[in-house]
């Protein structure tokens, strides 16, 4: 009768071992299963953030190579610009006439000269033929305008 009790003992003992590690085996079958899914869904991720990754560092070397272009363009019409200026200047300046002072910043730019008067302003004007010198007026203008816009274009 004891034999039967230490046997009924031992085999209910083995019995809640087993049931203790059948659910065990199933928590941690769960949390495998959990772990697997939450690894495949941090991949997929991973994959996703690097596609992302390229596709910025693709806009951003456009953007850059499209912002040099401009730069370049810019310069070139800094260039070209200044060439303008400095070929209308040295016209006036070989055929000896004065343009003045030409408006070289528009920042720190004192108000336009205003005309000299060698009579009364009220006097009409005499009917004279004007000479090479009559357009200094518009070229002073037209290098005052070719100086604004390289300015512009350095800033």
């Amino acid at each position: 009768k004891e034999e039967y009790l230490k046997i009924e003992s031992k085999t209910k003992d083995l019995k809640w071992k087993i049931k203790n590690n059948v659910a065990k085996i199933e928590k941690l079958t769960k949390l495998i299963e959990l772990r697997t899914a939450q690894k495949t869904k941090t991949e997929e991720e991973i994959v996703d953030v690097e596609q992302h990754m390229a596709e910025l560092t693709a806009v951003r070397e456009d953007e850059n190579s499209a912002f040099l272009d401009a730069k370049k363009e810019d310069q070139d019409a800094i260039d070209l610009l200044t060439a303008a200026r400095e070929v209308l200047g040295s016209f006036y300046k070989n055929h000896s006439i004065d343009m003045g002072p030409v408006q070289g910043s528009v920042k720190g730019a004192a108000l336009a000269q205003e005309p000299e008067f060698k009579v009364s302003p009220d006097q009409a004007p005499e009917a004279d033929f004007s000479d090479s010198g009559s357009h200094k007026g518009e070229a002073k203008g037209v290098v005052s305008i070719m100086t604004m816009i390289i300015e512009d274009l350095n800033d």
